[in-house]
């Protein structure tokens, strides 16, 4: 029987490796893919071979040299697992691949049916714009997942003036001749995030509001919403506590107290009334900041806040944080499953979104904007933060407080801004009581040092060391700037009674264009009446040294002369995860990898949990089929007709990407 088995596979190994052999050799010997020009093979003597089908070519690569290649290789793995086992086994391992070989000869198509394969895998995907685009998107259904929101262009162009979030303008809109959004998962959990951040402070009157359902998930985001303002409106007194600012100066701390608070019943029966909120969130300042000023602790997230301040009392309620050092955010589970999943804390008072160049990060941004804007909120957008901190603005520095100006930037975006918001501003009234605290710059009367003199212990040297440098002649144009920028939009402005008066001195005067993009977004976080959203893509910019050089800046190590954005007046109002701090509304930002090579952006790179961003990766393959089908509908693929496996290909191998698809369909050199 050892004899047989082993005779045997010898002579099938044989066959196959000639089969191989002679299989591959024709292959390799076919004439290249490419013709040469008549008028060159007439001089040069030279025959052109003749144009070889690119297709056919393939497919007998598959069907005539894959199988022999793969046959010999199985074949050199089954002899060296020949000489380690016993006779029988050999038998057997001989007769399974004979009879697998059988199988497969009897399987294999017929080498006529070969030509006709393209033909039956033909898509049958829809071309009636009905099945793709939606008719009434505002009314957000699931089913709206995967479809094409029907917009024009005269309202992209309202909205976005001088630039839009990502590449819409120079791909998709200058491509198909048309302005429309595809609804993603994560778009559509994006919209109903925001239009679920309302202010109701009715809530806390609600009959059915009990202790069997205060946390269900309806319940617990309005009174979030509502408990946010309160909160806010009590931390603006501490305004002028550098250390406190700090603390609250992102949403992260702030957020955490208050899922933390309404996780007791018994402190929500506390918040019935405007005056029990107002009594309440002032004893929780109060503890605070005496807890606080104590210790002087790096409370930068909510482990380390708990764990510095472990209780609060409220009247004959003691809550113990050190409960939930582990778990700062115990929002409802449904809040998680319904929303971003785990990759994500379920509710807060901001959104990240982040991932690679393409993933779909400023679609988001751009489907909760249009959404916002066509029912009713007024919109703040920042399309671009590399711009801000690029040498495209020219920048001047307000000696006083030591920020970078960028006149034409803040003329810029008020200009967009009025563009978008027209029908509001002009019955937007302006609270005076708030109005007037900016100074040119952008820094507010009871705000600390915007530049403070901090001293470097690593190089032993203080920030403003470089005034030892200044000379005589630089210190009185200083002085004789001071005078001119000591001046405030109240000066020409005293008692604006529209928010639009405001906006149109600041687009008139550019010496006053930052003061008024301040004192505009000053009324917007704190008004109860309008719906506010702001937007922000290419945030993560406002973390890295900007492109504006200044030797001021020479003897820091990471920013080598370069001024930060923190110092710059217009990212310095943005770059802030600050959410929470407005009133009857939210925050949305994103992060650009523009230019940046390889970059991997996280958000504990800004100083942000891990899970306060969601993370795209892209479209889902259904989601690609509806990408390609609006090319060809629009017009931005030049291609008449795919099979279902080209589509599934060409996800593969952009990994749904939107920004690679579309750098293919430019070329269209994927038309089968």
């Amino acid at each position: 029987m050892k004899l047989a088995a082993s005779e045997a596979f010898k002579k099938l190994k044989l066959k196959h490796y000639q089969q191989a052999k002679v299989t591959t050799t024709k292959f390799y010997q076919t004439k290249p893919f490419f013709s040469m020009p008549e008028q060159v093979e007439k001089e040069s003597g030279v025959l052109a071979p003749k144009r070889v089908n690119q297709v056919d070519l393939f497919k007998r690569y598959t069907y005539e040299v894959l199988p022999a290649l793969e046959q010999s290789v199985e074949l050199d793995l089954l002899e060296k697992v020949f000489q380690k086992v016993d006779p029988v086994v050999r038998e057997s391992i001989t007769q399974a691949y004979i009879r697998k070989q059988v199988e497969q000869l009897a399987q294999q198509p017929d080498p006529t049916s070969i030509k006709d394969l393209e033909d039956n895998t033909k898509s049958n995907m829809p071309r009636e714009k009905a099945k793709l685009f939606l008719q009434n998107w505002l009314d957000l259904n699931p089913i709206q997942i995967g479809k094409w929101i029907p917009l024009n262009y005269e309202l992209f162009k309202k909205t976005f003036k001088f630039l839009s979030p990502g590449d819409f303008q120079k791909n998709l809109i200058e491509l198909s001749k048309n302005f429309s959004l595809m609804m993603t998962d994560e778009g559509f959990k994006t919209i109903d995030y925001v239009d679920s951040s309302k202010r109701i402070p009715q809530i806390f009157n609600y009959k059915k509001l009990s202790k069997d359902n205060f946390r269900k998930e309806g319940y617990f985001i309005i009174m979030f919403n509502v408990l946010k303002g309160d909160f806010n409106d009590e931390l603006k007194k501490h305004r002028n506590n550098e250390l406190f600012q700090r603390i609250f100066a992102t949403s992260v701390n702030f957020d955490a107290l208050l899922t933390v608070i309404l996780n007791h019943w018994e402190l929500v029966q506390q918040l019935r009334t405007p005056e029990q909120r107002k009594e309440f969130f002032k004893s929780l300042v109060d503890q605070l900041l005496e807890k606080i000023d104590k210790q002087q602790p790096n409370a930068s997230m909510p482990e380390l806040l708990f764990s510095t301040v472990k209780s609060l009392q409220f009247k004959d309620f003691t809550l113990d944080l050190t409960q939930y050092v582990n778990n700062p955010f115990p929002v409802p589970k449904t809040l998680i499953e319904n929303r971003f999943g785990e990759q994500y804390y379920g509710y807060s008072s901001n959104l990240l979104f982040y991932g690679d160049h393409g993933a779909g990060k400023s679609g988001v941004l751009m489907q909760a904007i249009m959404y916002a804007q066509q029912t009713g909120w007024i919109v703040a957008v920042v399309p671009s933060g590399y711009n801000w901190t690029s040498l495209k603005y020219e920048a001047k520095r307000h000696p006083k407080t030591g920020l970078y100006m960028q006149p034409k930037a803040a003329q810029e975006w008020l200009e967009q801004f009025k563009e978008a918001n027209q029908e509001h501003l002009k019955t937007f009234q302006v609270d005076l009581s708030l109005y007037g605290k900016f100074n040119l710059s952008g820094v507010h009367d009871n705000d600390p040092d915007p530049c403070p003199n901090l001293y470097d212990e690593r190089r032993q040297y203080h920030f403003k060391d470089f005034e030892k440098f200044i000379t005589k002649e630089e210190r009185d144009f200083e002085e004789a700037q001071d005078q001119i920028m000591s001046a405030r939009i109240t000066l020409k402005i005293p008692k604006p009674q529209y928010l639009q008066e405001i906006i149109d001195y600041g687009i008139s005067n550019a010496h006053y264009a930052t003061n008024a993009v301040y004192e505009v977004m000053e009324q917007l976080y704190n008004t109860e009446k309008y719906k506010v959203l702001v937007a922000v893509d290419g945030i993560n910019w406002f973390y890295r040294p900007s492109q504006l050089p200044s030797f001021r800046y020479e003897s820091d190590k990471d920013l080598r002369g370069h001024v930060p954005p923190y110092h710059m007046s217009l990212p310095r109002l943005f770059m802030h995860f600050d959410g929470h701090k407005i009133k009857n509304g939210t925050k949305i930002t994103a992060s650009s990898i523009y230019k940046l090579f390889q970059h991997d952006f996280q958000p504990k790179h800004v100083l942000l949990p891990q899970k306060y961003g969601i993370k795209l990766n892209g479209a889902p393959l259904d989601m690609f089929r509806s990408f390609c089908e609006y090319g060809i509908q629009t017009g931005m693929w030049k291609c008449d007709e795919f099979s279902q496996t080209t589509i599934e290909q060409f996800w593969m191998e952009t990994q749904g990407n939107y920004f690679e698809a579309i750098k293919c369909m430019k070329v269209h050199w994927r038309d089968i």
